[in-house]
């Protein structure tokens, strides 16, 4: 399950880097349209200026002149694509940022910009295109074609992918229970079930966070770390033992080298008697869970949240909380 989550991930990063390369095609396309219907443009303004200096058939000085009108329009609309097309290129490089959170509002809005801007690309390069005489069998031509076709079915297939998951309950598996006797079992299945499919910011809220909830966290999240760019705890200082600073700093060290950023802050006191819950989230799905240092121990049932809800009380929590490095400079001054 953890490799089928790590495939998906992978997956999901070609995909944008396609889109990308795409977006790129079509934006130096949209450059050497601009090219050629400048450099026609020229030729036509000098084939009109040597036709009134000579004697050339009226006719003809007007088809010239009306074909030299169409131009100038078409040089006007190949400038708007090319400024849709940088607008493809920079939508693309945002879902490339945040692909850890593909399902996150971020993603939802960039994904539907991206795709909204391709139709608009192919509208204006197809009025472009009518007003030359070209080779449409061409290599170029067809390598063109290709990447906007291709960014359109990549665009379709996310916005898809979006609207299915909207569609789908977050809920945990229903046989999903910790059971005493079975601890070890218990963490696989935790792990399996929830943390490896957790991504990009991951937030948990538990005040009785210890040296045995790091050694659990850090066995729950060890195969997916890959994929989570920001950890953030909130919890209190009631459990810390005489060795929590040492585990503490050896684990943000740790997860800084594998990428992932460690914020860990203290809730305040009013707070700490208020909050008895704890729970886990992400940008996709939330979870309430025993506490960490006897989560594979204590009888519970992993129950689903609301990522809303629980995104509200993180933020709350936050906004009254200490930084754990600051609470320990502090009280190394007495």
């Amino acid at each position: 399950m953890v490799n089928e989550e790590g495939e998906e991930n992978k997956t999901y990063r070609y995909i944008i880097l396609l889109l990308g390369f795409a977006s790129l095609v079509m934006a130096a396309a949209s450059v050497y349209l601009m090219e050629i219907l400048g450099i026609n443009y020229g030729a036509g303004l000098a084939f009109l200026s040597l036709a009134n200096r000579t004697n050339v058939a009226s006719s003809n000085v007007t088809q010239v002149a009306a074909a030299v009108g169409n131009l100038h329009s078409a040089i006007s609309e190949a400038y708007l694509v090319a400024i849709i097309a940088f607008g493809l290129i920079a939508s693309a490089l945002v879902l490339y940022i945040s692909r850890y959170r593909r399902f996150g509002a971020m993603s939802r809005r960039y994904t539907l910009l991206h795709g909204t801007l391709t139709l608009i690309y192919i509208a204006i390069f197809y009025l472009v295109l009518s007003n030359l005489q070209i080779n449409y069998t061409s290599f170029y031509f067809l390598f063109v074609f290709s990447a906007i076709a291709a960014a359109l079915i990549i665009d379709v297939y996310l916005q898809l992918k979006i609207s299915i998951r909207g569609e789908e309950p977050a809920k945990v598996r229903s046989d999903m229970r910790i059971v005493p006797g079975s601890p070890y079992t218990n963490l696989l299945n935790l792990r399996d079930t929830i943390f490896s499919k957790l991504t990009g910011d991951v937030r948990i809220v538990d005040k009785h966070f210890n040296s045995d909830a790091i050694s659990n966290l850090h066995r729950l999240l060890e195969t997916n770390f890959a994929n989570i760019r920001k950890l953030e705890i909130i919890s209190s200082k009631e459990m810390f033992d005489a060795k929590f600073n040492d585990n503490y700093t050896d684990f943000k060290n740790e997860l800084r080298n594998k990428g992932v950023e460690l914020n860990f802050l203290l809730m305040s006191d009013a707070d700490s008697v208020e909050q008895h819950e704890r729970f886990i989230f992400d940008d996709n799905r939330a979870y309430k869970i025993p506490p960490l240092n006897i989560i594979n121990k204590k009888s519970e049932h992993i129950v689903g949240l609301r990522v809303g809800e629980a995104r509200s009380r993180f933020d709350a929590l936050m906004r009254n909380a200490t930084k754990y490095d600051n609470f320990v400079v502090k009280q190394a001054r007495g």
